[in-house]
Formats: structure tokens, C-alpha cells, sequence
């Protein structure tokens, strides 16, 4: 883990609250920005906390660029600034905390965090053996869901809801990390969107920027963005293997 941020006395707050937790294996700080990404550079770090205020080169932009450096890493940001946050979510952080902080607040993001690494790690040995297999885990609890049976994930602010025919469970990850571990079978049809191809039976206009998409047997509805209109009808007469309503 790499803590950056310019004031002594918080680094200190933020290690001595996070050395309470048992998962935790290594901490290095730093106290700017430039120096962050260069750690990232060098090192192999799964997690990132940051402030927003910090010499030479800000949190916000520093965070993208590591960002780019490592995709997979876990950005955190605790800051006295409440109005970057949305600057903070479009580089998809896990979470952006206000300070004075709670370190309640901190620790449950943190274990979150861990809970999810924790997975990716399971995720990667279980998918060389399963190739046909999505996994996903929520309150300590493990599911294993053939592709085939989900129909679309759904994004709902930071949490993720899957469906199938048999299933509704809402869980912590990024559709960014989830499409990495889909098949060519699944589009992002829209920002809050994944959708199956092989379980679409119709589309038809919905609003001026968008369609709507219904589903084979079941009432589900996703939406389809104009933009990604001519992407998605190209993969849709790739990959389906039945008839559909456009």
C-alpha cells in the first residue's frame, strides 16, 4: 500500500489506523504527487491512498496517471476537498473520503478493498481451470455463475447487480474489472450496462440518445446508447445465434 499525502501528522493518523488491520503487509509513504507515481513505477502496489492537496503535481492528476501506470490498482482518496470528487470517480477510485475522516470509514473501504483483491487473486486460479465461470463474492459469501445463465450487470452507484434466471445479488466491482473476465458474448451497451447478446430479443427506440433493450423470457430492461448503437449491432450479428427485433 502507498500513502501520499504532504501532512506528517495525517501520514502518521492514516499508518497508525491502518497497521490495525491484520491484512495489511506493507505501507510506504510519500508526500507528492511526483513522488507517488514514481513509486507505482517501481514498485508493485495494490492499493493507493491520496490526498487531493499535494506539492507538484496534484492527487487528482497523479492519480490518473497511475491510473494508467496500473489499472488494477485501488485508489482512495482522503481530502479535505469535497468538490473533486466526481474528478475522482471518472479514474474510477474506490472511494473518496472527507477528512476529518472516520477511521470506521476508512477501515470498512479498506476491507472492502482487500475482500475484492482477495478475489481477484481466487478469481485468476479458478478461471485457468473454468473458463465458462464468472465469480463474484458478497458478505463473505462466494458465487460461481456459469456466462451462459447471466442475462445483464447493472450498475447502481458504487455496487454492481447481476441477474440470471435465478439470481438478483448486487456485489463491490467495477464494470471495468468486470468485463475483463467476460467472453466476447457480453457488450457494455451503455455506462450502466453489460449486457448478454445470446439473451437479447428485441430493441426499440427509447429516448432521443438511447434504446432499449428486452430480454428473452423475463421482464428485465437495459438500455442501449446511440453511440455505442453501430459497435453493438456488429458484435450482435457476430455472436447471435437466433433471431432478434431491431
Amino acid at each position: 500500500m502507498l500513502v501520499c499525502d504532504n501532512d506528517k501528522v495525517m501520514r502518521n493518523h492514516l499508518v497508525k489506523c491502518i497497521n490495525s488491520m491484520k491484512d495489511i503487509e506493507f505501507i510506504k509513504t510519500t508526500e507528492n504527487g511526483i513522488q507517488a507515481v514514481q513509486n507505482i513505477k517501481k514498485g508493485n502496489f495494490d492499493i493507493l491512498i491520496i490526498d487531493v492537496d499535494i506539492p507538484y503535481k496534484n492527487g487528482i492528476d497523479a492519480a490518473r496517471e497511475i491510473f494508467n501506470i496500473n489499472p488494477d490498482i485501488y485508489i482512495i482518496f482522503v481530502t479535505a476537498f469535497k468538490e473533486y470528487a466526481l474528478d475522482a470517480f471518472s479514474i474510477y477510485s474506490f472511494d473518496y473520503i472527507l477528512k476529518p475522516f472516520n477511521e470506521k470509514r476508512l477501515l470498512k473501504t479498506l476491507s472492502k478493498v482487500i475482500e475484492n483483491i482477495k478475489l481477484k487473486k481466487m478469481v485468476k486460479r479458478f478461471l485457468n481451470n473454468n473458463k465458462e465461470k464468472f465469480i463474484f463474492r458478497k458478505s463473505r459469501k462466494t458465487y460461481i455463475v456459469n456466462l451462459e445463465d447471466i442475462i445483464m450487470f447493472e450498475k447502481n452507484g458504487r455496487t454492481t447487480k447481476i441477474y440470471t434466471k435465478d439470481l438478483e445479488q448486487e456485489f463491490y466491482e467495477s464494470f471495468y474489472d468486470i468485463e475483463k473476465r467476460l467472453s466476447v458474448d457480453f457488450f457494455r451497451t451503455h455506462k450502466s450496462y453489460i449486457v448478454n447478446i445470446n439473451k437479447v430479443k428485441k430493441i426499440v427506440p427509447h429516448t432521443k440518445t438511447s434504446y432499449k433493450i428486452e430480454f428473452k423470457n423475463n421482464n428485465l430492461k437495459a438500455l442501449l446508447s446511440k453511440k455505442n448503437e453501430i459497435k453493438f449491432l456488429n458484435r450482435l450479428y457476430l455472436v447471435k445465434k437466433d433471431n432478434c427485433v431491431i
